[in-house]
């Protein structure tokens, strides 16, 4: 009797090891989509994430876990357009907040996390009366126009892994002081453009960790300070004004596509320059480019149809 019970628990232990495998393994190749309280929610093999919110609360707290699975991220759009939430708590199982997941929030006025590692592009963009963002201490990836108009927002979200801050990040934000930014990367285009911060900035050249974020002068002949590595879109793309900008020798790198599109712009771009981004189409119309003969500059300009002027170097003139 003793073993027939035992061949029977034993049968049905290896029955409930047999469907909790089954279930692991068709949530590894499609995980489902289903309704719980106030969420519609996505199941994968070992985690959850909130796709779309559906409640009316002004103040709320996500859950930590469904079930025995952890709610890991906030899908994209999963608050979007919510003009009723005012507070939203964000408990530590939370990693990841994707694209525009609270965007167009416009009663939302603060964000509590723990533990949140990455901000998606426009997760938060145009929440006007958001003025306090905490994510904990993990955040490492600020994405591209993440806090974009957040006219209440006066400092950046930081913490000690932050590595990253995506183009027009804070544009148009109420940042009112950037901090120390040190290792972050901060090549992107217009990160802190239009912001009180950096309408109190009194320089010509206004350079975060050697890369050129914004030229401010308003010369005809812009020679970039030697030490800037980065050449962001620090120029802009719609001035009529006539501007030939020198690079120094110390530019690796140009992420300014903008800066080409420009045909009233002369740019002499050295040997030193290793990498421009690529641009998806050409223009024959857009800046003029002065190099020397082999350089990154050389091909990029034939690569793109633009004009360009192969010399043996040049003298770089005084500013006006």
């Amino acid at each position: 009797m003793k073993k027939k019970t035992t061949k029977r628990m034993i049968f049905v232990i290896v029955c409930i090891i047999v469907v909790l495998l089954l279930i692991y393994i068709r949530l590894l190749s499609h995980p489902i989509k289903r309704r719980v309280g106030d969420f519609t929610v996505i199941f994968y093999s070992n985690r959850v994430g909130l796709w779309e919110y559906h409640g009316n609360e002004e103040n709320i707290i996500l859950p930590n876990t469904i079930g025995i699975m952890p709610v890991t991220q906030i899908g994209g759009n999963c608050f979007a357009g919510n003009s009723k939430i005012k507070s939203v708590t964000i408990p530590k199982n939370i990693k990841i907040i994707y694209d525009g997941a609270f965007m167009d929030c416009k009663n939302l006025e603060t964000v509590k996390a723990e533990n949140v590692q990455i901000i998606g592009a426009g997760a938060f963009v145009r929440d006007q009366k958001l003025k306090t963002a905490d994510f904990g201490n993990s955040l490492e990836i600020i994405d591209s126009n993440s806090f974009g108009v957040c006219k209440s927002l006066t400092y950046i979200p930081y913490s000690k892994k932050l590595n990253s801050i995506g183009q027009l990040a804070f544009c148009g934000s109420g940042i009112e002081e950037i901090g120390d930014l040190s290792g972050v990367n901060v090549e992107g285009g217009y990160i802190f453009a239009n912001t009180p911060w950096m309408d109190k900035q009194d320089t010509d050249y206004v350079i975060i960790n050697n890369v050129l974020q914004q030229y401010k002068g308003d010369k005809s002949v812009s020679v970039i300070p030697n030490g800037v590595e980065v050449l962001s879109e620090a120029y802009g793309e719609g001035t009529e004004k006539a501007l030939t900008i020198y690079l120094p020798e110390s530019v690796k790198k140009i992420s300014a596509i903008g800066l080409f599109d420009n045909p009233n712009y002369v740019i002499y771009i050295p040997a030193s320059v290793e990498y421009i981004e690529e641009i998806k189409y050409a223009d024959v119309s857009g800046c003029k480019i002065i190099t020397v003969s082999g350089s990154c500059a050389e091909q990029y300009a034939i690569d793109n149809g633009f004009d360009y002027e192969i010399v043996d170097g040049w003298e770089v003139p005084e500013e006006e």
